[in-house]
């Protein structure tokens, strides 16, 4: 960790007219604010996910350390990057919030050339680390929307960064009138989360709630039972539940959906959201293994759907539909990812690519 820390500082140094998310989190706020809510803003420029996943990898990864970082031009605050650096088998990778590494997301700076130079600086600044540590190459991703690729992704592409994967979102726009999304729900779907409503009692939690405490404590305890074990330290749960205690808007809104017989007052389900101020996430989620055969989160999904469309959230990210063609498909992902699609208004192609320092030096 002291090692990651060394290098977090020489990679400011080497960007220069950056500050650390951790020193000017107003700033961060600030710049996420500025992004109209009809943009594409994934969880992973939220400073609390970044703060949920930086602890949960700390005993995934050999060492991990937070760099997301405020870019500054000229004194104006233009946009933030969240970033990580992490030791894997020995060996340094850069990425976001533990997975691949994502770009730059810029609240000024509207010409495309302006947003290219703060780029080729970001980069530079990585691989000049990379060499120096003979790290990993830069895996890189993005998810495309009706926007088309980033100026991050056509500058990785154009030092001649490789695809070397694509996977398929599901998501719902909620920009779309109630009556058309319900258009573009399977219908089975829609059938089961009809019944789930006569069949259950349904409780939203979220930052009104007076009851956060007990409502995590079981939340966790049905996590474990389902799970047969302790996934994650207390440490993250506590994060968690901050983030649904969090009454500042301008981070996203969190909530909880619980789903109880009733008959017995039994909990049959229970599943966390989270968003930014544009995009909510379908974070984690028990079910009672006994009701699988019940519409337990189909009426999840719906309520969740309709608690992100009354906060103003444009998009619904649910999450990856898998197939049977896939490299090393897995038939339970596959079935999951059916699942999710059938709440989904479009699939859209995520696209993961791979830039080597040796390409990256040879393409300039």
């Amino acid at each position: 960790m002291e090692r990651l820390n060394v290098l977090r500082e020489k990679l400011i140094n080497e960007i220069g007219g950056v500050r650390s998310l951790g020193e000017d989190r107003e700033s961060w706020l600030y710049c996420l604010g500025q992004i109209p809510k009809s943009r594409y803003v994934p969880l992973q420029y939220k400073p609390g996910f970044l703060e949920y996943q930086s602890e949960y990898f700390q005993s995934v990864y050999d060492g991990y350390a937070d760099c997301s970082m405020v870019l500054y031009r000229g004194g104006t605050r233009v946009g933030i990057w969240p970033l990580c650096m992490y030791y894997q088998q020995g060996r340094l990778h850069f990425g976001t919030a533990g997975a691949a590494l994502m770009g730059p997301l810029f609240s000024a700076l509207p010409k495309a050339e302006a947003q290219r130079n703060v780029i080729e600086t970001c980069l530079q600044g990585a691989f000049n680390i990379i060499r120096q540590e003979q790290g990993a190459p830069l895996r890189c991703s993005e998810t495309v929307l009706d926007q088309g690729n980033s100026q991050w992704m056509k500058k990785l592409m154009e030092h001649g960064a490789r695809t070397v994967k694509v996977t398929w979102q599901a998501f719902a726009d909620l920009s779309l009138s109630p009556e058309e999304v319900q258009s573009r729900i399977r219908r089975t779907n829609k059938y089961s989360a009809a019944r789930g409503r006569e069949e259950y009692h349904i409780e939203i939690y979220d930052c009104k709630s007076s009851c956060l405490d007990r409502i995590f404590r079981e939340f966790h305890d049905m996590h474990r039972k389902v799970s047969g074990r302790e996934t994650r330290n207390q440490k993250t749960w506590d994060i968690q539940e901050n983030l649904v205690r969090d009454k500042d808007e301008r981070h996203g809104r969190s909530f909880v959906v619980f789903i109880r017989d009733k008959e017995t007052g039994l909990l049959a389900g229970s599943a966390l959201f989270d968003s930014t101020p544009q995009t909510g996430l379908y974070c984690v989620a028990a079910y009672d293994r006994s009701r699988f055969s019940k519409p337990v989160g189909h009426i999840v999904q719906a309520v969740a759907m309709e608690r992100m469309r009354a906060y103003g959230l444009r998009w619904y990210e649910i999450g990856e539909r898998a197939y049977p063609s896939d490299e090393g498909s897995d038939p339970k992902l596959v079935n999951i990812g059916h699942y999710k699609e059938g709440f989904a208004t479009h699939l859209f192609p995520r696209v993961f690519v791979e830039l080597s320092c040796n390409d990256f030096e040879k393409s300039k």
